[in-house]
């Protein structure tokens, strides 16, 4: 019964990658697919999670691949995008506005920092 399991699962991996490689997908979306399905087949849904932020570290922050500038800024821009609305939510305290406010500009800040690099 387990190797069914295993087969299926390594089945579907194999699917993947060629699926991937024959859209011309990037090479690293293509590790951060693979990392994802390994997470979701060994239950261990943060190993997308780690495995990207290993990924943004190296490939986009230290080498600047824009593959990964790219993702990590339509990430940060779309988390800006909740706290704007959250900013704008009447319902919050004024404390709690305080704090939505400080992360709306360390977002618009970081936002600016990834472009920077981009450009770079």
């Amino acid at each position: 019964m387990a190797d069914k399991k295993f087969f299926g699962a390594a089945q579907e991996l194999r699917t993947r990658l060629t699926d991937l490689i024959n859209a011309g997908k990037p090479p690293l979306e293509v590790v951060l697919e693979l990392a994802k399905a390994l997470g979701e087949i060994s239950g261990e849904e943060s190993y997308y999670r780690t495995t990207r932020e290993q990924i943004v570290s190296v490939y986009g922050l230290a080498l600047q691949d824009k593959f990964i500038l790219d993702d990590e800024l339509a990430e940060v821009k779309a988390r800006l995008e909740k706290i704007c609305a959250a900013y704008e939510n009447p319902e919050f305290t004024e404390e709690e506005h305080i704090r939505i406010g400080y992360a709306l500009e360390r977002h618009k800040q970081e936002i600016e920092r990834l472009e920077r690099l981009k450009a770079s």
